[in-house]
């Protein structure tokens, strides 16, 4: 399975201090160790699929079923770590969402991952975000939270 990371000419830059739950720069969060995921996928049952093969890596799993819910939830829990997200969805797609989340969260990873999603569509981005192709491999998605 193929895994790409999609690097763009401008570099993230930290948005404003995050509002809400409590949030603390913790040093081993620099050196990749992720705890805590939000999976984020309109498709309930991809949504669990993703939820149950991070948890049997050990990952404590928090799912939302749009990007709105995924934001309600980021702030209300201050300790995610990442966010493994599908890019279309409808309302908001996984790419606003990566966005708002960058902005508003920069220490949270975000992990992109999407069928139908084509590497011009992000390629035009201004951000560069980690992404998996679906059908995706729990050990690329554990290399991607990781890295």
């Amino acid at each position: 399975m193929l895994n790409v990371r999609w690097s763009f000419s401008a570099a993230r830059t930290p948005g404003p201090a995050p509002t809400g739950a409590a949030h603390t720069e913790e040093p081993a969060l620099a050196a990749g160790l992720v705890r805590k995921v939000l999976v984020v996928d309109d498709e309930e049952d991809l949504a669990n699929l993703a939820e149950a093969l991070l948890a049997s890596e050990g990952l404590d799993v928090v799912v939302a079923n749009s990007a709105i819910e995924a934001l309600g939830i980021l702030e209300q829990q201050g300790d995610i770590d990442a966010i493994f997200s599908d890019v279309m969805m409808p309302g908001m797609t996984g790419l606003q969402l990566a966005d708002a989340v960058t902005d508003m969260y920069p220490r949270v990873k975000v992990v992109l991952t999407s069928g139908y999603t084509l590497p011009a569509l992000l390629a035009e981005r201004k951000r560069h975000y980690l992404f998996t192709p679906k059908p995706y491999r729990l050990d690329t998605i554990m290399k991607l939270l990781r890295s």
